[in-house]
């Protein structure tokens, strides 16, 4: 008897885990990761880049990829739209990843007409696509969301150490040790297969690695 606790105790500590693991490594928050993990390590982009134009990216990429969507899903939850915030059937999500690619959208609008540094905003455009993306597939079949954002910060990494031969090894080893963490909490919590994780970190390889190596 002893023993089936301690064993359902431990259980319930990994899954309160995982569960943590998977809000702080929110799909909303991936852009914002990125761009953070992007200026805070050594390399050619965040030395070429100024600071106060380093925080003017990251804090718009917050508002207009995390907290105007979270806001919107927020008032969905009140209005009955959704049932909960974690969007379990995929036919809710069409409406907050609608709206979502709208403040994507509007993001892209002020970068590209603004003097931001073009990776910045092929960035942003790589997202973007990764929802919409998403949002497609999810039609038919579940994949996850939070492994198509890990999955789209590894390639945006792996496609500038091709083509500016940038110093962001520790920036890749990163990121390939967070895609793993994200990997295990979701399959923990049972919210995917194996495949729909593979998947979705696949996804977003190829779609940031794509749009940049080949602009």
């Amino acid at each position: 008897m002893e023993e089936q606790t301690v064993v359902g105790a431990s259980r319930s500590g990994e899954e309160k885990l995982a569960r943590f693991i998977s809000q702080i490594f929110h799909p909303l928050l991936m852009p914002t990761y990125g761009f953070l993990l992007l200026f805070c390590t050594r390399n050619y982009l965040s030395t070429f880049i100024p600071t106060q134009l380093k925080i003017i990216i990251v804090a718009l990429t917050f508002l207009f990829t995390f907290i105007f969507p979270a806001v919107n899903a927020w008032i969905l939850l009140k209005m009955g739209r959704i049932k909960s915030l974690e969007m379990e059937n995929p036919q809710e999500r069409l409406l907050p990843y609608g709206t979502t690619l709208l403040y994507y959208a509007a993001l892209l609008y002020l970068l590209y007409n603004s003097h931001f540094p073009v990776i910045c905003k092929l960035l942003i455009l790589g997202a973007a696509f990764c929802i919409l993306f998403t949002l497609l597939v999810n039609l038919k079949w579940k994949i996850s969301a939070h492994m198509v954002g890990v999955g789209g910060i590894t390639g945006a990494i792996l496609a500038i150490l091709y083509r500016l031969q940038s110093d962001m090894e520790l920036a890749f080893f990163i990121i390939i040790l967070i895609a793993g963490i994200i990997g295990y909490a979701r399959l923990k919590l049972n919210a995917h297969t194996p495949a729909q994780v593979y998947a979705g970190f696949l996804v977003g390889v190829l779609i940031q690695l794509i749009l940049i190596v080949f602009y």
